[in-house]
Formats: C-alpha cells, structure tokens, sequence
C-alpha cells in the first residue's frame, strides 16, 4: 500500500539565507508498506527540480510513481518511507553544499531533514537517492555524513565536470559579460518561461555559487571564468574539481566499503555523466569495493525506470 502525504516544515539551516528564499519548505512523505522498522530513504532532486517534482505523472515514460507501484507489486514484502524535501533555490537548482552565496542545504538536509525523520520515525536504517543534481547530492551526502547514511543511489550524477560542465562555459560566459550577475538574475526572474540557453547559464551560475562561492564577489560568486576574456581561471576551475566524484570519490574508499552503493547511468546521457559514473565504477572496482553499478541504453531524461531495480536493493541491504 502507497500512502502519500505532505506538510509544512521550518528549516532552520535556511533562515536568513542570502537569496532570500523561504525557510519553510514543503515535505512530501511516501509509505510504502511501512512498519515500525522500516528504513527512510531521502530523495534528491534534480537541478530545476524539487520534492513534489518525484510526483509529476508523465505518460512518454515510465515516471516514479509508477516505479514505486510496481515495486510494491512485485515486493509487497519490502516496507519503507521515502522523504522527498522542497531543495528549490533562487537559482533553479541545488547541489546540497553549504553555500555562503546560497546558503546551508547540506545542513538542511542532515540536520533539518533527518532530524525531523528521527523525531517522527525514530531511529532508523537511512538511506539516499536522486538523479544528476540529486545524484551528486546522494552521493557527496553519503561519503560526507557515513553516520547517517547506510547507502545511496547515484542515478547520472554531476561528475568528470570537465564533460558536464566546460560545454556550457562559452554560452554563460557570453550572457554574464553582456549583463552581469545581477542584472541577469533580475532578468531571468522576469520571464514567464525558460528556454533551454537561460537553463543552461543558470546551471552554470548555480554550480559556481555551490562550489565556488565568494563574498567579496558579485553576488557572492566566483566564476570559472574571466568575466571579461573568457578565461578559464584555474584557481576557481581547482575549487570545483574537489567537490567532483569522479576524482574526491579514491579520498572516500574506507567509508564506501561499508555502504550500498547503486551507480547508474545511459550511455547516451547527453551530459555525459556517463564518463564520470564509468570512471567511478573503475575506481571502485580497482579498490574490490562492493558496489552495483549499470549503463542503460537511454539518456539523462525519462529514466526513472532505473529505480525499479536499484530501489528494492538498497533498500534490502540497508535494513539488514
């Protein structure tokens, strides 16, 4: 049985952030066959996505909803809570950083979050999940805080930023010099519909306020780039790379070891998170870490089906 509710909560890491966005955030909780000791699984949005964006019904794929009910289908013996949080920000995206230009959404998820699962849950097996944005998320949240979390799926996540990223650099490279950060932020908010180029420098100015944040800066971000050359500035450029799984994920083996570790991705993924969830794997598998890891024949979109085989596992080895 699937139960589905939602309610208000006060995020006390986000008060007084610098965007001024709102500190009470929705929470959407899914029960399925839910018992006294079932585990909590955080889902994590992608980037331009949020909490209730798992609940969108599509009909061109199989979307999460649908993967959960055939889930509870084919394993009704399997209980659990999915915890799916409102992590939207001014800048259309999280990567689930403490942000000094954004503000503290590592903190709003292992303090706020998980301490209100653990005041109405109690104490309990916990794990992490979420695709691109939400996959890095999972991910970084897991090897950061191995005390929380037993396990996480990284479905496509932000990593091998060289191919994620630097495609997107000439574009906002361009858009910025011609308006700068804040005209450009005031302008975006302005528009009643988004296209495909504005995504594309808003994720690139969100990355640079998670990874690279400055206060003496424009809106308290450092770019990669030379605002007025176009640059790469590698001293911004290292400050990303540190935060990148592809290469931070050797500093973590100890931790992963003892976690559930879910890699998956399509070999046709237009952002090519496939070369970093591949180089990932590689360097796991180098280590004997225990992990699954699958490439799909898809791409970055419409590929919540994965869940259908990573979500009952991770669950089964997190309770155990």
């Amino acid at each position: 049985m699937i139960e589905i509710s939602e309610e208000k909560v006060l995020a006390k890491s986000l008060t007084e952030n610098p965007l001024g966005d709102p500190a009470v955030r929705d929470v959407n909780i899914i029960k399925v066959n839910a018992t006294e000791r079932s585990p909590v699984i955080i889902g994590l949005a992608g980037f331009t996505g949020s909490g209730r964006s798992f609940l969108n019904r599509t009909y061109t794929s199989m979307d999460f909803l649908t993967a959960l009910k055939e889930i509870d289908e084919k394993r009704s013996d399997l209980g659990f809570i999915i915890v799916l949080p409102d992590v939207m920000t001014g800048l259309y995206g999280n990567q689930y950083l403490n942000s000094s230009a954004v503000g503290n959404y590592e903190d709003f998820i292992v303090k706020d979050i998980v301490g209100i699962i653990r005041e109405r849950f109690g104490e309990r097996p916990m794990g992490v999940f979420g695709k691109s944005s939400g996959g890095f998320g999972s991910y970084t949240l897991a090897v950061r805080h191995p005390d929380i979390f037993s396990g996480f799926i990284d479905v496509s996540g932000d990593s091998a930023f060289e191919y994620v990223y630097i495609p997107d650099f000439p574009d906002t490279y361009k858009e910025i010099r011609r308006q700068g950060l804040y005209r450009w932020f005031d302008e975006i908010h302005r528009k009643l519909s988004l296209q495909n180029q504005d995504i594309k420098v808003a994720n690139i100015v969100a990355m640079s306020a998670f990874y690279s944040p400055d206060p003496g800066s424009p809106m308290g971000i450092s770019l990669p780039f030379d605002i007025e050359t176009g640059e790469l500035i590698e001293s911004v450029w290292n400050r990303w790379l540190k935060f990148d799984p592809a290469r931070n994920i050797a500093d973590y083996m100890d931790v992963l070891r003892d976690m559930a570790i879910f890699l998956q991705v399509g070999a046709k993924d237009e952002f090519h998170t496939d070369i970093g969830i591949g180089t990932m794997h590689r360097k796991l598998e180098q280590e004997n870490v225990v992990h699954f890891y699958e490439v799909y024949d898809s791409g970055h979109f419409g590929i919540d089906y994965f869940y259908l085989k990573s979500l009952p596992l991770l669950i089964e080895l997190i309770e155990q």
